[in-house]
Order: structure tokens, then sequence, then C-alpha cells
């Protein structure tokens, strides 16, 4: 035998070994994935797409988009990206809308808010979070910083 030859065969022995190595991580990474913690209830946070039902429903990883904390829609973020997300704890970025008058009137006021979640439980082999914290640095029609709870039943899911 040739010393080319045992050389491409060392080559192709290692590449097949490297091959198997990253698919393997791959696989673990992905396994590791489905272990993350998740927000139920974002966006929307309405169960509307499973009404009368559990909001234990298409749990997310960093959601971003519409989340109403009250049941008339006089309350809700925009959640926009995150700055962390850990098992225990997330952090994003959102703006908050409050409804400002009532009757006729339909006038939101809004302003850029942090939100901490954390609290975490798990429901089915899921770890999810089931607080919420809201920082404000003026009130918004009224509205201070708060924590909001996730609750399994009803509409909204998430509320006081």
């Amino acid at each position: 035998m040739n010393f080319k030859k045992i050389l491409a065969g060392i080559g192709a022995f290692a590449l097949a070994a490297g091959l198997a190595t990253g698919l393997a991580a791959g696989l673990a990474s992905s396994g590791q994935a489905s272990a993350l913690t998740v927000v139920y209830g974002v966006p929307y946070a309405y169960s509307a797409t499973h009404s009368g039902s559990s909001n234990f429903a298409d749990g997310k990883v960093r959601p971003t988009g519409l989340l109403y904390w009250t049941g008339d829609g006089s309350g809700w973020f925009v959640i926009h990206s995150y700055s962390s997300w850990s098992g225990s704890n997330a952090w994003a970025s959102a703006t908050v809308h409050v409804r400002s008058c009532w009757g006729t009137c339909v006038q939101h006021q809004t302003e850029n808010t942090t939100l901490h979640f954390y609290r975490v439980e798990t429901h089915n082999g899921h770890r999810y979070f089931t607080r919420i914290y809201f920082s404000l640095r003026h009130k918004v029609a009224g509205l201070g910083s708060s924590t909001l709870k996730f609750y399994s039943h009803g509409t909204p899911a998430w509320y006081y």
C-alpha cells in the first residue's frame, strides 16, 4: 500500500468522525432547545384560537409582538427585543400602550418600558415564566410599574 492511499484513508476517517461529532452536537443542542423556558400567551395573550381551553398553548422562546393584559383591550405591550434570556429570567424592551380616556373617546398613551420575566414553573414537563414585572419611569394614564401573573385559563392569559 502506498503512502498517499494511507493518508487519504486517514483523512476520510477524520472527516467522517468530525461530521459524526458535529451531528451529535447538533442533535444535543436541539434537545436543549426544547428544555428552554418559554412564555405562553405571546403574541396576543388571548386564547381566541384556543377558546375556552388552556392558555398552555404555543409556548415561545424570546417572543415578540403583542401581549394584551387587560380583558377590554385597554392595555397591551408591543415586545421588541430581548437583552438576555436564561432558565430563570428574561429581560425585554417593549412599548406599553394604555387607554387614556373612556366613553366614545379612544386614545392611548405610550411609553417605553423594560419587561422582566421571572418565577419559573413547570407544566407537562415544560418550563415557563409565570410573572412579568414592567417598570415605567412615569405613570402612563395613571398606570405605574407593576407585576402581571400568567393564568392557565381565561382571557387574557396575563393579568394583575
